[in-house]
């Protein structure tokens, strides 16, 4: 689960994203935008170049920065 947006490398794709997850820190290769998903409510489903798979919950509940930079992707 996502809970921060650190940094992406750039706002077109593939970029490598820097993230806070329940389980710590981590990065991945978004390949293209429609990797990321839309889920019932507010939440997202993004799955990353090598197939794995993050959920963010709920992206209003974001910090501004980690939405600012989604909103950029969506």
């Amino acid at each position: 689960v996502i809970e921060r947006i650190r940094d992406v490398s750039t706002f077109s794709t593939p970029s490598i994203w820097e993230v806070s997850t329940d389980r710590g820190e981590t990065q991945f290769v978004l390949k293209v935008e429609e990797d990321i998903r839309r889920l019932p409510g507010q939440a997202l489903l993004i799955t990353t170049s090598q197939g794995g798979q993050f959920l963010i919950r709920d992206r209003m509940a974001l910090d501004r920065g980690s939405r600012r930079i989604l909103e950029r992707f969506l």
